[in-house]
């Protein structure tokens, strides 16, 4: 939301459009468009209401990262081999209580929910990073969020996948809702701007 999604729709503001933003876990934002109470979200999660309509916008690509202090303690053998007990020592920086990336992150590398202890909980994925790159933790972060920290060195990639774990993240509006010509245009530059943000 707030390094692609909220700058993509900052240029329709000069063109006279309100927008007000609320950010949450995708079930409360769901149940909140299902209940007419928001127009659209972007969620992380399909959307199984019947009464939604979503459509796929762009696929987040998930990387495995600590801090440079962490990434040394951790048998490169053991990585190789075993990386889920190799890992299993060191704490976790977590988007939510119920672990909602690091989780899909584990069983889709390794089979099964993570072991480790959980350090620090933050509901935003840039306070998560800045606790990984302060030594709280290990944490699953979208590709484009990590990338600049592990350019240049403040967050190592702990685990490498032949094919990292992909979220698909979806635009998603009641059915049959009233005309609105300024939600159409929210959705179309939403649609236009996700082609050329490729795999995030």
């Amino acid at each position: 939301m707030t390094l692609r999604v909220l700058p993509a729709l900052a240029p329709l503001t000069g063109r006279g459009l309100y927008l007000h933003a609320t950010f949450g876990l995708a079930h409360d934002l769901l149940a909140d468009l299902a209940a007419d109470r928001i127009d659209l979200i972007v969620s992380a999660i399909r959307p199984t209401h019947h009464a939604l309509l979503a459509v796929p916008l762009v696929d987040e690509e998930f990387l495995l990262v600590g801090p440079p202090s962490m990434a040394r303690t951790v048998d490169a053998e053991r990585l190789r081999t075993a990386p889920a007990d190799a890992l299993a020592a060191l704490p976790l920086v977590a988007y939510g209580e119920e672990l909602p990336i690091l989780r899909r992150y584990w069983r889709s590398e390794f089979g099964h929910r993570p072991a480790n202890p959980v350090a620090l909980v933050a509901p935003d994925l840039r306070a998560v990073l800045a606790a990984v790159e302060a030594g709280a933790g290990i944490s699953a972060l979208p590709r484009y969020l990590a990338e600049p920290a592990l350019a240049v060195g403040r967050v190592i990639q702990l685990h490498c996948s032949e094919a990292p774990p992909l979220s698909t993240i979806y635009l998603a509006v009641r059915r049959g809702a009233p005309a609105n010509p300024a939600l159409t245009v929210v959705r179309e530059r939403l649609t236009d701007a996700a082609a050329g943000w490729g795999e995030l």
